[in-house]
């Protein structure tokens, strides 16, 4: 079996069209002169290594070994270095297990803060003792329903069965390992039809690409008028979602050198397809997750369960009426999404308070906007006050952890 170490970090041209030299804005107005201010590089975050820490009750024969050599494969895929639980957890030379020495505090301090890998078997016996969202159960044979139910009274992240899973677990590894420096990344949705969710989400790309970071804006709304459009982005040449089938957590840089560009924001759109679906934007986020670019994806409603996992923050816009606020409640009722999970973002002039939103939604109130003068073009035309300003205030807010 060829080894996942062995296979090329990055894509073929062929899979990922490479982003051409800018191509003419013939047609398109001058853009609006901003001023730049300075950023982070985009690019990866180095460092050590981080730990996996991988639990098994089994001797060690030949297929316990076969699946531990498998998951050590996909750990090292994604940046990370497999370690036995009971290595550990063993004494250190200057005593006892949590003790002074290499496997003694040192090893202790790993294993809280890793991510922990088992076997059915350990999780039958012996589960490690984590947060549901730092513990996979792996295997290469088929799942017995006391399995299935001991994961689901932990909380397990994932139940995954190899080879079959094995994009999956690369996905999830990847998005569990992201360094602590990795992209941010923020959805946008509407509590409502024509709520202006688009609109604001090619603003705060924009706003973060004027401050000097690499910003990318996702288009992921399948049945929405296209994100390019909006921006009247010339004709676009490069990756588009149409070429993502096979993308999976070590092809964000790829991804993002394929990408167009406007006005300094990577942008990802559907050509002739709806796309995205669930799984595709999963991967796309997990796969973008090891950037330090910020990423704005401008969500469906429908794609906000698959995408909240990897959201650090979402904007749920809402014009300032009675109807977009009932509208608002039903669709977040549908969400499930965590505390403190999203905040709205309120849209002109109306009835409705940022204390009737917080009384009726339960949501805190990021910021509100004015309405852009008719004919006004997101990225383009960029205003002091209104969205362009909410956005700048927003995109600092990021980098001051607010």
């Amino acid at each position: 079996m060829t080894s996942l170490l062995d296979r090329p970090a990055l894509r073929t041209p062929s899979r990922f069209p490479a982003a051409s030299s800018p191509p003419s804005a013939e047609g398109r107005r001058e853009r609006t002169p901003v001023l730049r201010g300075r950023g982070p590089a985009s690019g990866t975050v180095g460092g050590a290594p981080t730990v996996v820490v991988w639990h098994d009750v089994a001797a060690e024969d030949d297929a316990a070994g076969s699946l531990r050599a498998l998951v050590a494969d996909h750990a090292g895929a994604a940046g990370a270095v497999l370690r036995d639980a009971r290595a550990l957890a063993a004494p250190g030379p200057s005593g006892p297990a949590g003790s002074a020495g290499p496997a003694g505090s040192a090893g202790a301090a790993e294993a809280r803060e890793a991510l922990h890998l088992c076997t059915p078997a350990a999780l039958l016996a012996d589960p490690p003792r984590t947060a549901r969202s730092r513990l996979l159960v792996v295997t290469d044979r088929p799942v017995s329903e006391p399995v299935w139910r001991r994961a689901l009274e932990l909380e397990a992240a994932a139940v995954l069965r190899l080879p079959e899973d094995s994009t999956r677990l690369l996905s999830l590894l990847g998005d569990a390992l992201r360094p602590r420096q990795s992209a941010r990344i923020i959805g946008v949705v509407g509590g409502c039809g024509g709520a202006g969710a688009s609109s604001l989400a090619a603003r705060l790309a924009g706003a973060a690409a004027r401050a000097g970071r690499s910003s990318v804006l996702i288009d992921a709304d399948p049945m929405g008028g296209g994100l390019d459009a909006l921006v009247e982005a010339p004709e676009l040449r490069g990756a588009c979602w149409e070429d993502l089938s096979g993308i999976d957590a070590a092809d964000g840089e790829a991804l993002v050198a394929g990408l167009p560009e406007v006005d300094d924001v990577r942008l990802l759109v559907a050509r002739e397809d709806p796309a995205p679906s669930g799984m595709q934007l999963d991967h796309v986020l997990a796969a973008l997750n090891s950037l330090t670019a910020q990423v704005v994806v401008d969500l469906a409603p429908d794609l906000v369960g698959p995408a909240i996992a990897h959201l650090d923050r979402l904007y749920v816009v809402l014009p300032a009426t009675d109807h977009a606020l009932r509208a608002t409640a039903r669709r977040l009722a549908a969400w499930h999404l965590p505390p403190g999970g999203a905040e709205a973002v309120l849209r002109g002039r109306g009835p409705v308070s940022s204390a009737d939103v917080r009384e009726a939604l339960h949501l805190g109130v990021a910021g509100r906007f004015a309405d852009s003068s008719r004919g006004t073009v997101p990225l383009l035309d960029v205003r002091r006050r209104g969205a362009d300003g909410l956005a700048r205030r927003l995109a600092a807010s990021w980098d001051d952890g607010r």
